[in-house]
């Protein structure tokens, strides 16, 4: 049984993290395969959006423990699945249950998240004699208030959804059980945007996150120039035209 499913739906890629009996902990294995999903989705054409979730009763309660105190906890952690290699394509992460340590930094790694009314969302790492080494110190500070995001990383205690949706870490809150049909109508909505002009805006985004304004602003210019010419372009002023629906074609 493989730890990470994968199931393409249209120009939709779910990826789905496959130890509920383990409450979907990270280990070696669950890393690799996550790592060999995202890396197909970037380079994938074909894919213009992934979902992530997790299987059972909890999107992922951190890190496996029981193989870190053995030696066989993962060599790559999760931050590092868009740490190596740039992916502008969007990601939507379904989250229900613990969303804990590891779990919490991979999903901050994605680009939206949303959330059930059981999601509890936490960084407990301090609580026994770590610290957040995946991402959660440099991605949660960027998402949620700096004071809000201390907290957090330094007393470990958790929050629930709907104080997560109010300071900006879940961009939706829905009924228990209704993350994952939530995750997939946004990805569909961000399917039917021009691919091109969404990638270049989300990259525009992040580069920019940083950067003195000018200089964001200088970045914005010469990304929004690269769509010149291109088939995408020219279809939705077409589209815009013939007032119909457009449709893309990635390039």
């Amino acid at each position: 049984m493989s730890v990470v499913e994968v199931e393409q739906r249209g120009l939709v890629l779910h990826i789905a993290l496959n130890r509920p009996e383990k409450r979907n902990t990270l280990n070696a294995e669950v890393n690799h395969q996550l790592r060999e999903a995202f890396q197909t989705f970037a380079e994938d054409g074909e894919l213009w959006v992934a979902v992530l979730s997790g299987n059972g009763p909890d999107f992922c309660a951190g890190v496996d423990l029981t193989t870190s105190a053995s030696g066989g906890g993962p060599k790559t952690w999760p931050g590092g699945i868009t740490r190596e290699f740039e992916c502008w394509k969007p990601i939507v992460a379904a989250l229900h249950g613990h969303v804990l340590g590891g779990g919490l930094e991979l999903a901050l790694c994605a680009d939206f998240r949303v959330g059930d009314e059981t999601t509890r969302l936490g960084a407990p790492e301090v609580r026994w004699g770590l610290m957040q080494g995946a991402g959660a110190t440099q991605r949660l500070p960027r998402i949620v208030p700096f004071a809000v995001a201390l907290e957090m990383l330094l007393t470990g205690d958790p929050i629930d959804a709907a104080r997560a949706e109010r300071i900006g870490l879940l961009n939706h809150v829905v009924p228990a059980g209704g993350a994952l049909e939530r995750a997939f109508e946004l990805a569909e909505r961000l399917c039917a945007r021009a691919p091109l002009g969404v990638r270049r805006a989300k990259e525009a985004a992040y580069r920019g996150w940083d950067q003195p304004l000018p200089d964001g602003l200088r970045t914005e210019m010469l990304l929004s120039r690269l769509l010149a010419g291109t088939a995408d372009l020219d279809e939705g002023r077409r589209a815009f035209l013939e007032r119909r629906d457009p449709v893309w074609q990635a390039r």
